[in-house]
């Protein structure tokens, strides 16, 4: 199975914690290591003035910074191919099958970042393929899960170490492709889902609520954006590049 990491807050968070000790291995992930570093006790005044500008606040600094430590265990490693994941995840079922597909399209590429997230927007019905599960994509959208391999990790690590960003990680990596020159993937049909954006868990990053009120709010939203919205708006069919 591919190297797999969790990104995970180590305090106030068990829940999570323990939701994905049972969910993963029931969905043939047994083999995954937690980011505990980075929570924003964590953060030094050196290195929030090092990596960041003052556009974000403590919680985004944090999760991305999460990001970034998994990152640079990559480079340091040389680890070829990784799966990331944060730790509300929700994996469909017979997820490992699935991926196995999207890793096949991947053989041959290099430099790619692969977003396997269910997110508010999809790829447009009039982009996809049958038998076809990545479509790349001028931008990124949420960080719930995704693959990418080491030259991918190598090019933002070298840039993140340089420059101070501004963005929150899901927003930075959709906005520095084309500087930085890596290609990013859309993976159709998604294969995780995030429990905060569900209602399933509450978040302190985006002020998210849980509870059966917000799941039912957040199925009809969701499928209001992914399955009309994205299909009906010219902007989302831009953001696609035809194969």
């Amino acid at each position: 199975m591919i190297k797999t990491f969790v990104i995970h807050v180590s305090k106030g968070y068990e829940d999570r914690r323990a939701h994905m000790d049972q969910h993963l291995p029931k969905h043939g992930i047994v083999d995954y290591e937690y980011m505990l570093r980075g929570d924003i006790d964590d953060l030094s005044e050196s290195v929030r003035s090092e990596f960041f500008t003052n556009d974000l606040r403590l919680a985004e600094k944090s999760c991305f910074y999460k990001h970034y430590l998994v990152m640079k265990r990559v480079v340091d490693e040389s680890i070829p191919q990784v799966l990331v994941l944060e730790d509300d995840a929700l994996l469909v079922d017979n997820f490992t099958q699935k991926l196995s597909l999207s890793l096949k399209e991947l053989e041959g590429k290099e430099c790619y970042f692969a977003n396997i997230e269910d997110a508010a927007t999809s790829v447009p019905y009039s982009y996809r393929k049958p038998n076809q599960t990545l479509y790349p994509c001028s931008t990124n959208k949420l960080c719930g899960g995704y693959v990418y391999d080491l030259a991918f990790a190598e090019k933002l690590v070298s840039f993140i170490e340089s420059e101070a960003v501004d963005a929150p990680i899901d927003g930075f990596i959709g906005n520095e492709n084309e500087r930085l020159g890596y290609s990013i993937y859309w993976c159709q049909p998604p294969l995780v889902s995030q429990g905060s954006k569900s209602g399933l868990f509450a978040s302190e990053l985006n002020g998210a609520k849980s509870g059966l009120y917000y799941q039912f709010k957040g199925f009809f939203k969701h499928f209001y954006r992914r399955n009309i919205l994205s299909n009906l708006s010219k902007k989302q069919k831009k953001l696609f590049i035809r194969g």
